[in-house]
């Protein structure tokens, strides 16, 4: 694979950045993920990541980075998005319960009578086949002991020896990287999350630990913006503030409901209001409420989904209640972009 080099800034959208450069490959392997078209990356995490990943290129860092927060805060999407820019191949798997370490390793299959070794990700990810890349392990805090026991020697950068393929040898290329995710800080469970297990410390030390949160206010009306259009500014920006409170019941305080926010479910709410909008005579409720319920409140206690509707009344105002919604949306205080 033939390296290139990337403008920072016109490769990232940062105007500072321009004429700073960081390294890439040129485009054409199969395994390069596709970049998302309304993404807009964390600054303090994209930062992380080049630095990571340009360490790891000079030979001067081997340390896995694991991005840890709340569900749905951007953690695989983040990684993701930086190997889709720069066209690094990527090997995602998603850890699940019960899971076993050869997973990870690849399998034996018949293919024309002949029994061959399919890789799995991880000898891909090192360069079995000649693209190296990064190795993404979403959910790692879920893992079983010896699963992470079995990934001691990858990320040490030692030789993989396939014993399934024959004691078949991968050397890790200079290019090989290797990062997870997961929604706790490898201190095993919470309220929150009940499946993570507590991570054993060497295997823990052999991370960078980034934090990655939801995206500021600004970020997420750019998102909005850019996601859906037809809604006013206004009406955007009471949407990230009710987000913004039910993450703060969800997180802070003697009470805290057991639901949140995240920037894909304010996503969802908001597609939802504008697509129930073009159905409001049909639906005879408001679009917004109704959309609430379907993106979030139908699997919400009964405690939950009062405190919920409070803040979204709090924020949203007569726009939440079905007859004055109806007549917001077609006078000249209309929500929509129309």
């Amino acid at each position: 694979m033939k390296t290139m080099q990337y403008d920072i800034g016109l490769t990232f959208g940062i105007d500072a950045a321009v004429g700073q450069f960081i390294t890439g490959y040129e485009p054409g392997s199969q395994y390069v993920p596709s970049a998302e078209e309304n993404y807009r990356f964390d600054k303090s995490v994209l930062r992380d990541l080049m630095v990571w990943w340009n360490m790891n290129l000079s030979g001067n860092n081997k340390d896995g980075m694991y991005l840890f927060g709340p569900t749905g805060a951007g953690k695989s999407a983040a990684l993701v998005n930086f190997c889709a820019l720069l066209n690094i191949p990527m090997y995602e798997k998603t850890i699940y319960e019960g899971m076993e370490f050869d997973v990870l390793m690849g399998r034996t299959e018949i293919v024309g009578g002949d029994t061959v070794f399919m890789y799995g990700v991880v000898p891909l990810a090192m360069g079995a086949e000649n693209e190296p890349g990064i190795l993404v392990l979403n959910e790692i805090d879920r893992a079983d002991d010896a699963v992470l026991t079995g990934l001691y020697e990858v990320l040490a950068g030692r030789p993989l020896v396939l014993d399934a393929a024959g004691h078949h040898v991968v050397k890790p290329d200079n290019a090989f990287c290797f990062a997870a995710t997961g929604n706790t800080n490898m201190a095993g469970a919470s309220d929150d999350y009940s499946n993570a297990n507590k991570q054993d410390l060497a295997f823990v030390d052999r991370f960078w630990k980034v934090s990655v949160g939801y995206p500021e206010k600004e970020v997420e009306m750019t998102i909005l913006k850019s996601v859906v259009p037809d809604l006013s500014d206004e009406l955007q920006e009471k949407m990230i503030d009710v987000a913004n409170d039910i993450r703060s019941l969800h997180t802070e305080g003697e009470n805290r409901i057991p639901l949140t926010m995240s920037t894909r479910t304010l996503l969802r709410w908001a597609n939802m209001t504008k697509a129930y909008h073009g159905f409001s005579s049909a639906i005879d409720v408001s679009p917004i409420a109704y959309a609430m319920d379907r993106a979030l409140l139908n699997v919400a206690d009964r405690p939950t989904r009062a405190a919920i509707i409070e803040v979204a009344e709090l924020h949203i105002g007569d726009a939440w209640a079905s007859e004055t919604t109806k007549a917001t949306w077609t006078n000249g205080g209309n929500p929509l972009n129309d």
